[in-house]
């Protein structure tokens, strides 16, 4: 069972900046960072620690039956949906309080709702007990999504209290034959005190095959790409590989390693990690040395033509809504379209977008200490990432390049993106670009105005995204590929 101490500051639902070009992140809670993400799983204050003495739990009348602490959780919980901020706010202890304002609460309440819809119920109550703490955790049901919310009680006040993402299991998309491949595990070293475990996707029954290394998104990503139910990553890997490509996909430095944010490089977080796994991938019998492709997503997307000018050697580089503005452009982008959604903005809102702005306009002047986490990292990070120019690395490759893209993006848009990379690589005769209607930054099919909730619903990677990556690599690798599915494409 996790365990909480005073040290840790758990991020919020929906409450802060979208997650920079989001790779599928949420598979984990966040901590000790300076700015909150809305696709981090978890909110909220600590729990005390395990200094606490015994009588710390208890009432002036003894230890509150369980049905009584099942009370007291409705009461805070009905608080929050009455919009009475501040006497919810009174019912935690001293050291709750002064982690979480009366306005951050109901920053990260309204926030909430304005992502999923008006609260409804809050059922399925069970106590138990953790570092002396009793502790409620319920499902709080709204009307477009639920939540777990996870109560802890000291005395008579809350010590502590987190929403977090129900968890769900991921299913198999259709288009994966798991008759057609078999999966192994590979370590990548990432530095002399920390591997990555990946996992290599090889199709049965071939000799030679094109070969895939995924690379991620930004954020703590896991190999998987995990977000709620739904596994990118893993979707990719097997519906390629049930059409006969080799896949290799890893955990995230910023995942597996104690990595330090405000020195890390993009190199570092990205680049190198990426050239280890394209080497385990030509060590396996089944992909020869020029047969490597690299396909990245998002943020990883954008650093593929970086990778494969280090690399020298790639068969060819799909990107999977690769950002082409500035990450302080997209930040500011990013955020004013989630609180622009439902046509109003609130006080709430407003201070969200204004964080945004501010953050942004750090990352744009490099204008924090050395030792300061903005967002995604420190000075080290923002400063490599705005020396890199991206569009000029990817002109300068002479070989193919794929460039994918969903019209439901918001992060990645056709419209501010899409323009900006035809400018740099449209007269190039090996570079295609495609773009699909109805898919969203996980370039997954979906309705309506695109947020980051949809990410979280139970879904696939679309199979045209598959087929047109699998065949992307058997052409750019000169390799025939079998497997089942058709070839289904949306091209420009």
């Amino acid at each position: 069972m996790t365990r909480f101490d005073r040290r840790d500051v758990l991020t919020a639902v929906g409450s802060g900046l979208t997650a920079l070009l989001a790779g599928c992140q949420g598979a984990g809670d966040a901590t000790n960072t300076t700015v909150s993400t809305a696709t981090s799983t978890t909110l909220a204050t600590t729990a005390p620690s395990e200094t606490e003495t015994e009588s710390d739990a208890e009432t002036t009348s003894g230890t509150p039956t369980p049905e009584e602490l099942k009370r007291r959780a409705r009461a805070f919980v009905g608080l929050l949906a009455d919009g009475s901020f501040e006497e919810a706010h009174g019912r935690f202890d001293s050291t709750a309080a002064e982690q979480i304002s009366t306005q951050r609460l109901e920053q990260v309440w309204t926030g909430l709702e304005g992502q999923i819809g008006a609260f409804r119920t809050f059922t399925a109550l069970e106590v138990s007990e953790q570092n002396r703490y009793r502790v409620v955790t319920g499902v709080a049901e709204f009307e477009r999504g639920r939540r777990e919310v996870v109560l802890y009680f000291g005395s008579e006040a809350i010590g502590g209290f987190q929403i977090r993402r129900v968890a769900e299991e991921w299913s198999s998309p259709a288009y994966a034959d798991q008759s057609a491949f078999t999966e192994r595990t590979v370590s990548l070293r990432a530095t002399d005190a920390c591997t990555l475990e990946g996992t290599l996707t090889l199709p049965m029954g071939v000799e030679r095959v094109p070969g895939v290394v995924l690379v991620h998104g930004s954020g703590p990503v896991d190999r998987d790409g995990t977000s709620g139910p739904n596994k990118v990553y893993k979707d990719l890997a097997w519906g390629l590989a049930s059409r006969g490509v080799a896949v290799l996909r890893y955990q995230k430095r910023t995942v597996a390693c104690d990595v330090n944010l405000a020195e890390i490089t993009i190199d570092e977080v990205v680049t190198n990690d990426a050239l280890a796994a394209v080497a385990a991938l030509r060590g396996t019998d089944l992909v020869a040395d020029g047969d490597a492709v690299v396909t990245g997503h998002s943020l990883g997307g954008t650093l593929t033509p970086r990778i494969a000018a280090r690399d020298g050697n790639l068969a060819g580089v799909a990107m999977l809504a690769p950002l082409a503005r500035s990450a302080s452009d997209a930040i500011l982008d990013q955020n004013r379209h989630l609180v622009e959604l439902d046509g109003t903005v609130t006080d709430a809102e407003r201070e969200q977008l204004n964080n945004a702005r501010h953050i942004a306009e750090q990352i744009r002047g490099l204008d924090f200490p050395d030792d300061e986490v903005v967002h995604l990292g420190g000075d080290e990070y923002w400063r490599t990432l705005a020396e890199y120019d991206h569009l000029k690395t990817a002109r300068n490759l002479e070989l193919p390049r794929l460039l994918l893209f969903g019209e439901r993006d918001y992060q990645v848009t056709v419209e501010d993106d899409l323009p900006l990379w035809k400018d740099a690589l449209g007269g190039e005769s090996n570079v295609t670009f495609r773009r699909y209607d109805r898919l969203n930054h996980l370039f997954m099919p979906g309705s309506g105005k695109p947020n980051t909730e949809e990410y979280f619903e139970r879904n696939h990677v679309a199979e045209r995204v598959v087929a047109d990556l699998a065949e992307f690599a058997a052409d750019a690798t000169g390799v025939a590929i079998g497997g089942s599915g058709g070839t289904a494409t949306t091209t420009e």
